[in-house]
């Protein structure tokens, strides 16, 4: 028995049936080009099938790499004339970290890494027109450092993260700004929670 006829014995019923159809009556050469690229692609394909996929798994997150598992959230800085934004924002962060579990929420003195944040600015400018502003957005401007405490350098930065909501100028216009504000918020602690995951990019 030649070697290749072994070798079809142990991969099974299968692997020796195709292996005799591919070979000619004196058992040592190849009866076609085609046959011996159907060889390669029947006997290697599940090789090379593992071997790629034990290479697939890897993370974009930047905290995973560096090993950072916790993180502080001290209590936002203010800049803008819009009053105690700085600390909802500062709760909703916290939140949405929490939310998000990737990293536990901790007291700075124990945490790998500190969000630290200032909010720039409040702006409002009409979004759409009739005879007088339908709606209005309304836009939060936010200065970010997500600092590395073991490292002692900074992971990512951003000096003008926007987020904005859309209110309506009609009815109780307080409250549908209050609104508005709180879309602004969510939407910035989303893109924060997520650039933080990958990075900054």
């Amino acid at each position: 028995m030649s070697v290749v006829e072994g070798w079809g014995q142990r991969t099974g019923d299968r692997g020796n049936a195709f292996l005799t159809t591919c070979m000619n009556r004196n058992g040592f050469e190849w009866a076609s080009t085609f046959c011996l690229l159907r060889f390669f692609s029947f006997f290697l394909f599940p090789f090379s099938f593992f071997l790629l996929s034990g290479c697939a798994h890897y993370s974009t997150s930047a905290t995973g790499s560096g090993g950072i598992r916790t993180v502080a959230i001290p209590l936002l800085e203010n800049e803008s004339l819009e009053a105690s934004i700085h600390q909802a924002l500062t709760d909703s962060l916290t939140q949405g970290f929490v939310t998000d579990g990737a990293l536990r929420v901790v007291d700075e003195d124990l945490a790998d890494a500190i969000l630290q944040g200032t909010v720039i600015e409040v702006k409002e400018d009409p979004f759409t027109y009739g005879d007088q502003a339908d709606q209005y957005q309304i836009s939060v401007f936010l200065k970010v450092v997500f600092y590395d405490t073991r490292e002692k350098k900074t992971i990512w930065e951003a000096e003008r993260m926007r987020g904005y909501g859309i209110y309506s100028a009609s009815g109780t216009r307080e409250l549908n700004r209050q609104e508005g504000l709180n879309a602004a918020i969510q939407l910035l602690t989303r893109d924060v929670v997520d650039r933080t995951q990958v990075g900054g990019w």
